[in-house]
């Protein structure tokens, strides 16, 4: 997982801690599947959090391209993987946010 994709934003809530909040939401349920396409993915958003087809799309796009998850074509479609599982992913997302407040801020009074 490249550092140059690193986003923290400490006001969210769950993982959209360390993504932004349509990444974190596919991201949970690419976490929760062996594999996803876009329509699976706007299937279990729901209607209540309805995205264009192309948004997911893209946001699924690159998080693969964030090396998150895997892309495979399978006839006409795209099938997405997790390329990490998630404790794997938090763990080092809080050390990251943990080494950098600590080189950082460590000679403070």
């Amino acid at each position: 997982m490249p550092a140059r994709y690193f986003y923290f934003d400490p006001t969210a809530d769950g993982t959209a801690v360390f993504m932004g909040p349509t990444e974190a939401r596919l991201m949970e349920i690419a976490w929760s599947r062996d594999s996803l396409t876009v329509k699976q993915a706007l299937f279990q958003l729901g209607e209540t959090n309805r995205l264009a087809y192309t948004t997911v799309m893209t946001v699924l796009s690159r998080l693969a391209d964030k090396q998150l998850l895997s892309r495979k074509k399978v006839g006409r479609s795209f099938v997405y993987r997790p390329m990490i599982d998630k404790a794997t992913y938090l763990k080092t997302r809080v050390k990251t946010v943990a080494d950098c407040m600590s080189r950082n801020f460590a000679k403070l009074p």
